[in-house]
């Protein structure tokens, strides 16, 4: 019930609502009440063919006195206005007496709406908010697919189980406890009777869904496996049709599919076996009483036969709450379920935060003269062997460093360094020989760190939002002027021109209208407008033809120009032209220097010049 209680916290900010729908249901249950007490009196008009009903002369019981008051009324009207007056009056106080109660329950639902969409629309807010703030590579310890069901499908989840449980929980309780309070005054035995079928319905339904958390906390994971299983179909549907691998990627989905169908099945029978148990349960107590109260009656002695009936209702009553309150607890339990793997995340540590020793009176506003990497060692979560290992290299402001090596080596990760995408096991990053983080040494703050970089990454990120947007991302006031200027920089302009709307034109999810070229330069033009001190281009030509390759590469140049320049390429002409190449291998730094230099020496470099692994 933690997780319960976490989800209730969600909700302060609507606690006005909350408390209003509990005195919505308060006054409901009074009307209710009220309303099967009214039926007692139309029964007796009705058994006793019109004749006036006999007062008893016990009034010690309150209720007895209360009955005996309404039964006098009735005797009044029967009087007054006769058998059928008095019975459609006392029909029409009951018609009333229900539509109040319904008015209220609406007007407490009302409130509970603003409670339940309140807390989901936090919780999915908070989900965002812990991504943006995780490392990626700690992000990626959970499936993309995975990630979606929990802000999708677990918050639905958590707002229909366990909100909607509480509506139940809150509003059932005052219909059980004004019914018992009634029952009790018309007959001690029979309700305690009641409380006892009471206690073995409980303990069976408490049989049903022993294991039930369990089997629903298994049902959510088997759903993300399916949807990481369907966003690798949608990712990859090119290169699956491409290698006619669509029977293989079907299995893969209807196995991990069937797992689901099967755990879900499971879920839904022992919910569903509650409710008949309940039932079955319900009806017999009810026999049960009509035989016990009724042979009672026929003798001679307890209640009237209209005061049974009204005992049937007022314990009728107790039947679909305590069923509700049954199935309200179900979907509290797997609603909890849901809201564990929501605060699985929520709850990953923040590796990525500002140090707890920040440097003081100095800046980076005015500059980088030196970025090192000082003996820094990298080892990515659940990896077996290092992605750096002691790597040492320093680079000066205005110089154009490109950084080379095979695949897997670390060049990427020496970028996602420097913008503290993760941090290093060990050594440091330093920005004008401060680290950017250290455990003792002051350190500079994040905000500073990531403000003098720009990324352009292979795999250029275009978000669904204008284009004016995307360029100027991360700038709160845009200047119009100078997105111009960053699309004519970046060779964009012209196709951007060309676009319904131009620079207010949205862009689809992911840039799917756009070529990949055209996007590269939207990523440029982003890189461009930021102005930063360092641009960082991992890839940023790679995936381009020759063409846009053309057309980018004198972009890059300009943007190049006075600013110093980290590459990670393959394209030859791209390498050739840096200040000095550094030379990376299985996470360490094997060769410095320039193109010709490392040509010289015969080395790595040389190797993958004469193998082509560079692209010319």
């Amino acid at each position: 019930m933690d997780s319960f209680y976490r989800i209730l916290g969600f909700g302060k900010n609507y606690s006005a609502a909350a408390w209003a729908a509990v005195l919505f249901y308060v006054v409901y249950t009074l009307f209710q009440l009220a309303g099967i007490g009214m039926i007692i009196p139309v029964m007796d008009i009705i058994l006793n063919n019109g004749s006036q009903v006999e007062l008893t002369q016990d009034g010690s019981n309150q209720l007895t006195g209360l009955q005996d008051y309404i039964n006098n009324i009735v005797n009044q009207g029967v009087l007054t206005y006769g058998s059928y007056g008095i019975l459609w009056r006392a029909c029409l106080i009951s018609f009333g007496l229900f539509l109040a109660k319904n008015i209220f329950r609406y007007a407490a639902l009302w409130q509970m709406a603003s409670l339940r969409g309140g807390i989901t629309a936090k919780l999915r807010q908070a989900l965002h908010h812990k991504i943006l703030k995780i490392s990626p590579s700690k992000l990626s310890e959970n499936r993309k697919g995975d990630l979606l069901a929990r802000a999708s499908s677990d918050v639905t989840e958590i707002e229909y189980a366990v909100l909607a449980g509480l509506e139940i929980i809150v509003r059932e309780p005052l219909v059980i406890i004004g019914s018992l309070i009634i029952l009790f005054s018309m007959s001690f035995s029979l309700t305690i009777f009641v409380l006892l079928i009471a206690s073995i319905a409980a303990f069976l339904l408490q049989l049903v869904s022993k294991k039930l958390k369990r089997k629903s906390n298994l049902a959510q994971s088997k759903l993300g496996m399916v949807l990481s299983a369907l966003d690798e179909s949608i990712s990859g549907l090119r290169v699956i049709q491409a290698y006619q691998a669509e029977s293989r990627q079907r299995h893969h989905f209807e196995n991990n599919n069937n797992q689901a169908e099967k755990t879900q099945i499971s879920v839904f029978r022992r919910r569903d076996l509650a409710s008949p148990i309940s039932e079955i349960i319900g009806i017999s107590t009810l026999l049960l009483i009509l035989l016990y109260g009724g042979a009672q009656s026929l003798a001679g002695h307890g209640m009237t036969g209209a005061a049974l009936i009204g005992f049937a209702l007022f314990f009728y009553q107790l039947i679909p709450s305590f069923k509700s309150i049954s199935n309200g607890l179900y979907n509290v339990q797997k609603g909890s379920a849901a809201a564990e793997r929501l605060f699985e995340i929520l709850d990953k540590e923040e590796d990525i935060k500002d140090p707890n020793n920040i440097i003081k009176g100095q800046s980076l506003k005015n500059g980088i003269d030196s970025i090192e990497w000082d003996g820094v060692s990298l080892k990515y979560p659940d990896a077996n062997s290092f992605a750096l290992e002691n790597f040492s290299a320093t680079i000066n402001r205005g110089e154009t460093v490109a950084i080379v090596g095979p695949s897997g080596g670390g060049k990427t990760s020496l970028i996602n360094l420097l913008i503290r995408a993760i941090d290093p096991s060990s050594g440091s990053v330093r920005l004008n020989s401060v680290p950017v983080w250290h455990q003792q040494e002051p350190s500079w703050p994040m905000h500073e760190v990531r403000s003098v970089f720009s990324l352009v990454t292979q795999d250029s990120i275009v978000f669904h939002t204008t284009v004016r947007e995307n360029i100027s991302l991360g700038d709160p006031n845009p200047d119009k002027n100078r997105i111009i200027e960053a699309a004519i920089s970046s060779q964009s302009k012209s196709f951007i021109d060309d676009l319904p709307d131009g620079f207010d034109c949205v862009l689809k999810e992911g840039g799917s209208s756009l070529s990949g070229g055209q996007r590269q330069r939207i990523a440029l033009a982003r890189a461009i407008y930021r102005n930063s001190n360092v641009l960082l281009l991992d890839e940023a030509t790679s995936a381009l033809d020759t063409e846009n390759e053309s057309r980018i590469q004198k972009a890059l140049d300009a943007a190049s120009a006075n600013r110093t320049t980290i590459i990670v390429a393959h394209r030859l002409a791209t390498v050739q032209k840096a200040d000095r190449i550094l030379v990376v291998d299985q996470g360490r730094l094997i060769e410095s220097g320039s193109h010709s230099d490392l040509i010289l020496k015969s080395g790595l470099y040389s190797q993958l010049v004469k193998t082509q692994s560079f692209v010319d």
